[in-house]
């Protein structure tokens, strides 16, 4: 509402943060990546950036299901990925919903 260009970036396995923004559930990163075989250049941020309510634009990194695998690992994938599409010099702000409770390794 005051003319902030916004990301929110939903970081859990369930890839449901960007729901009630969206009204559905979005492709993750991590699942275009896998149809993709991890060839950054054939995605582009239509792609994997959903507009939702207010003008929010919205992307899901998904991940692991609970105890398979490591969470920060998407995280990681999600960022380099929105880096190589220069998304984060489109927005005013950005924000990370994280789980509070990832573990890695561990």
């Amino acid at each position: 509402k005051r003319g902030k260009k916004v990301l929110q970036i939903g970081c859990d396995p369930m890839h449901d943060s960007t729901f009630t923004l969206t009204g559905f559930l979005t492709l993750t990163i991590i699942d275009t990546l896998q149809e993709k075989d991890f060839h950054y250049e054939d995605i582009w941020p239509e792609d994997v950036i959903y507009r939702g309510y207010g003008g929010v634009d919205c992307v899901e990194a998904g991940g692991p299901p609970a105890g398979a695998g490591c969470g920060g690992y998407v995280v990681g994938e999600t960022v380099k990925l929105l880096k190589e599409l220069n998304a984060f010099d489109e927005y005013d702000v950005i924000l990370f919903d994280v789980l509070g409770d990832v573990v890695c390794g561990g």
